[in-house]
């Protein structure tokens, strides 16, 4: 959140319980899953295109779909923890979270483990104010969460992020958060895929 809006939209402070800051006003967080092998390429389908730009190369090439698992399952348990330690009566506690992702294969994945999982099953009952809420990128076009969490899902030796350097359409995800951005990653893979990802790392 830009500083001239952190009194209107402060940074949750459930979150900033689990996880602290130097400067608790700011209202991003970035959580390193690393590994640098946690992808897994599926298979190629009609959502998840790229189109290079390459003068030489006019063929629209159709990409395969990627999710990382010990993403997902970091992205359930931060959910988990959310709900547990959000307080109704908190005018300030997250009363939504989106779940943002480059991949529809990440979408399913992280879409399957909260179906799965009993616990938050339990406490989303139908009087809970909360909502949760996964879609790619695509999908969030236009809106708003309290919290967002970003799933990037690329993780490889090769540092190769695929549309992940495509900064005018990751500008989507990264501004749909009301009070709280909370980026998913494997930042070695990033930084040195991507200037732009150095820079995010290095802030």
């Amino acid at each position: 959140t830009p500083e001239f809006l952190a009194a209107q939209r402060p940074f949750p402070r459930i979150l900033n319980k689990l996880m602290p800051c130097g400067n608790p006003d700011i209202g991003v967080r970035f959580i390193n899953v690393g590994g640098r092998c946690n992808e897994k390429r599926g298979e190629a389908n009609k959502f998840t295109r790229t189109v290079s730009t390459q003068v030489s190369t006019s063929i629209q090439e159709e990409s395969t779909t990627f999710s990382n698992e010990a993403e997902a399952v970091r992205v359930v348990s931060l959910i988990r923890e959310i709900i547990q330690k959000s307080d109704p009566l908190d005018p300030m506690s997250p009363k939504s979270i989106g779940v943002v992702t480059p991949y529809n294969g990440q979408v399913q994945l992280i879409k399957n483990k909260l179906a799965a999982d009993s616990d938050i099953a339990a406490m989303l009952s139908p009087d809970s104010k909360m909502t949760i809420e996964v879609k790619s990128v695509d999908g969030y076009q236009g809106r708003e969460r309290d919290v967002i969490i970003f799933s990037t899902v690329r993780s490889n030796r090769r540092a190769n992020i695929g549309f992940l350097t495509d900064w005018r359409r990751l500008n989507v995800a990264l501004t749909r958060a009301r009070h709280a951005l909370l980026v998913i990653g494997d930042i070695e893979t990033l930084a040195e895929g991507d200037k732009h990802w150095a820079a995010f790392n290095k802030w």
